[in-house]
């Protein structure tokens, strides 16, 4: 945005230090405030998240991606679940309680939300 703001246009016109213009995102809070968090959620969802049943019948619904603790503490639903450290890389957030459960369709339900698409669509529908 400073480029733009400031009609640079060649990389010679790029100063050394460019000031910040955007506030560093340093708590899960600071996620969960900008105002666009929630449809960040279903994108991401979109890209790395997983609906789907359980061989005992249990809804569930995981995210799991490389680490960014602060990010998936954001992601956590407003829930006490633990987020797992999967081969010392991914980060992986799984829900199947009926209490947690009915706190992801409630979320996915609101319309003031970009929809979720393609195929997690069809696993959050089934």
């Amino acid at each position: 945005m400073f480029l733009f703001k400031n009609n640079i246009n060649l990389y010679s016109e790029i100063p050394v230090n460019l000031p910040l213009m955007n506030k560093v995102l340093n708590t899960a809070e600071d996620f969960i405030n900008l105002p666009f968090f929630n449809n960040c959620i279903v994108g991401f969802t979109i890209a790395e998240g997983s609906f789907l049943i359980k061989s005992n019948n249990d809804g569930c619904f995981q995210i799991r991606q490389r680490l960014n603790s602060l990010l998936f503490q954001a992601l956590k639903f407003h829930t006490n679940r633990k987020i797992s450290i999967d081969q010392g890389l991914y980060n992986q957030f799984s829900l199947s309680s009926k209490t947690d459960i009915q706190k992801v369709i409630n979320f996915f339900s609101y319309s003031d939300h970009h929809p979720l698409l393609g195929y997690q669509l069809m696993r959050y529908k089934n």
